[in-house]
């Protein structure tokens, strides 16, 4: 009697652990992690992410801003949480591939601490002044920074913001004040008010106030002209060459997440990004799908990672 109380005793337990072992993900709520405040380019896309995957999955998700340090902070609210999947990194080149060249000390290794799932999008930069700001294009620009004896200010909202920037600068061949920004609506916010010259913002961030007119385009970092401003020139075009830079949404979870979960949370999140709906919301924004996989997310990361070593030392950014 007690052997058979023993054996059902132990069926009853494999079967208990079987079923726990066999946990559908996701079976409660996910947790998205944005490492700037809201109305920036990276909060507006990860909010459709979010309504994605509820539709499709039927999980609660919630957008965490969590703004600071560059993203740094975002990065490591997520390494504190546990690798299963529930605490998700919607980030960009910030914390993945710039900050390694932009801090003397890092307090997390993007390449070995995060997993890529899927990228998301691409984004360039665009130089965005006051209507009655006294240049009309890029050389006027250059040309009035070289007659000042006070150099004009940039704000930026993130590191591809300030890189962009500095490269352009370094570039240009000029002498410019950086005042820094903890997410882009603020530095755009001080524009408006004359407290600063210029900010290099990402066209989503930037679009209604330029669709009002309060502020003006004069080129874009892309290395093409945006299919919804045609007029606006690339900074090429506009006579200075070597400046190009793009920023990069995607997502990663913590190393250690199970590889079904990865697999399966970058289905949901390329089914999102290949989605015509979403190809015309970025398009819309001036930015582009990025539909990688993790193994092309890491090669794209390590590549550009080598590209912000060469911004930072062709612009002689020094490190914080």
């Amino acid at each position: 009697m007690r052997l058979r109380v023993a054996i059902v005793m132990w069926l009853i337990a494999v079967l208990i652990g079987t079923s726990a072992s066999a946990e559908v993900y996701p079976s409660r709520r996910i947790n998205l992690i944005v490492p700037f405040p809201a109305g920036s380019a990276t909060d507006a896309v990860t909010r459709r992410l979010a309504e994605s995957i509820r539709t499709e999955t039927g999980a609660t998700v919630l957008v965490e801003n969590k703004p600071g340090a560059d993203g740094n902070l975002a990065a490591l609210a997520v390494l504190k949480a546990d690798a299963d999947g529930y605490t998700v990194f919607v980030t960009t080149n910030s914390t993945q591939s710039a900050n390694v060249s932009l801090f003397n000390t890092m307090p997390y290794n993007p390449a070995t601490d995060f997993a890529p799932v899927a990228g998301i999008m691409t984004i360039p930069m665009m130089l965005v002044v006051k209507p009655e700001f006294p240049a009309k294009t890029v050389a006027e620009f250059i040309a009035l920074a070289k007659s000042r004896q006070k150099p004009l200010s940039f704000g930026s909202g993130n590191t591809s913001s300030r890189g962009a920037a500095e490269l352009f600068r370094a570039r240009a061949g000029i002498e410019m004040q950086h005042v820094p920004y903890r997410g882009m609506p603020q530095a755009l916010t001080d524009v408006l008010a004359g407290e600063i010259d210029c900010v290099f913002a990402d066209p989503a961030s930037a679009q209604g106030l330029i669709q009002d007119g309060r502020l003006r385009i004069l080129a874009v970092t892309s290395s093409e002209r945006l299919a919804g401003m045609p007029d606006i020139p690339t900074l090429a075009q506009a006579g200075l060459s070597g400046a190009e830079l793009a920023a990069w949404v995607g997502v990663f979870v913590r190393t250690g997440t199970p590889s079904d979960i990865i697999a399966k949370l970058s289905q949901t999140v390329l089914a999102f990004v290949n989605n015509k709906e979403t190809a015309g919301y970025l398009q819309s924004v001036g930015a582009k799908p990025f539909p990688a996989g993790p193994d092309a997310l890491q090669a794209f990361e390590e590549a550009d990672t080598r590209r912000w070593a060469e911004i930072v030392a062709i612009a002689k950014i020094e490190k914080k």
